[in-house]
């Protein structure tokens, strides 16, 4: 569920972003904060154990009051993480105060207020307290207490977060359990798992996220030739044997993957009217490969034509090949 409110009346858009929060079962007020603008581009999915919520509630104030708390009866708790912009969190008379990429866990038992000023993008999780409680050492403790932006598992947690999104990821039963049990083994190692919860996360939800980042770290450099195993381990201050084994466990290899990710990335190039008159060895290079006459090979392999064939048919069929 989205709530875009640009086009509605400025004084009418904290009533209608209350009753937003209201349709998905979660009650606050909202309130404008004074001198800044109010802006909201804010979106939520609710998954089995996990409601996911993530944009922009610029200049606003969000509070859940004791009514509300008792109107509720929850007892949830949230991780608020500050996206872009400042974020503050007070409850229980403590203040937190979020930059950029900081989190903070809260309970939902609880009164409690945000404030977002510009540019307010932010990211909030809501889970049940009896599910993830057993996965911590003293989840009570823990509220109120900032997780700094450079702690491993929030880095991780927020990109995991940004892959689980996508509708496709989440378009089978069996994908939305996958995302809620990866999204709770991150959180445990966050906030303070207890020694089984942390083992099996590390084996779990941690493995499955570095897959992810590495995944979209080669996205990003794929053009480049060069793009190695070592590379990819040094950045993500690992070995190179660590991410061999992170392609293993899906039943592939590192060089298997990017060179299917190469000739898929070929493939949308040649295919593209927009490129029609580019030559061949265009599309090879900016896809990574070094050898015209290796991509040809590996091309015709993969696809049953050669990169030529490829693009007459697209040329014939108006843009599908």
């Amino acid at each position: 569920m989205r709530f875009l409110l640009g086009d509605a009346a400025v004084r009418d858009q904290p009533a209608l972003l209350r009753d937003c929060f209201g349709r998905m079962r979660i009650n606050f007020e909202v309130t404008p904060l004074p001198d800044v603008p109010f802006e909201v581009d804010f979106a939520m999915n609710a998954l089995p154990g996990l409601v996911m919520a993530s944009g922009r509630l610029q200049g606003s104030r969000v509070s859940r009051t004791r009514a509300h708390v008792e109107e509720d009866n929850s007892d949830d708790i949230a991780l608020m993480m500050a996206r872009k912009g400042p974020q503050l969190v007070t409850q229980r008379n403590c203040e937190v105060e979020l930059c950029d990429g900081d989190a903070v866990l809260v309970s939902c038992a609880d009164p409690a207020s945000y404030a977002h000023p510009p540019p307010g993008d932010i990211v909030a999780l809501r889970l049940p307290k009896s599910r993830f409680a057993p996965l911590v050492n003293g989840v009570q403790d823990r509220f109120l207490k900032k997780i700094p932006r450079d702690v491993p598992a929030l880095r991780f947690l927020i990109n995991y977060l940004g892959m689980a999104w996508d509708k496709q990821t989440l378009s089978s039963p069996e994908m939305r359990h996958v995302v809620v049990t990866h999204v709770y083994d991150l959180m445990a190692l966050m906030i303070g798992a207890t020694r089984d919860a942390a083992q099996t996360a590390y084996g779990r939800g941690l493995r499955a996220a570095q897959l992810d980042a590495i995944k979209r770290d080669i996205a990003d450099n794929l053009h480049r030739p060069g793009l190695s195993v070592t590379a990819l381990a040094d950045r993500h201050g690992c070995t190179p044997r660590f991410i061999q084994r992170l392609f293993d466990a899906e039943g592939t290899t590192f060089t298997e993957y990017v060179l299917a990710q190469r000739l898929a990335r070929a493939h949308r190039l040649l295919t593209d009217p927009r490129r029609a008159a580019e030559k061949i060895s265009t599309a090879a290079f900016d896809a990574g490969f070094g050898d015209v006459s290796y991509f040809n090979r590996v091309f015709r392999r993969q696809f049953g034509a050669a990169p030529s064939e490829i693009r007459a048919r697209t040329r014939e069929t108006g843009g599908n090949a």
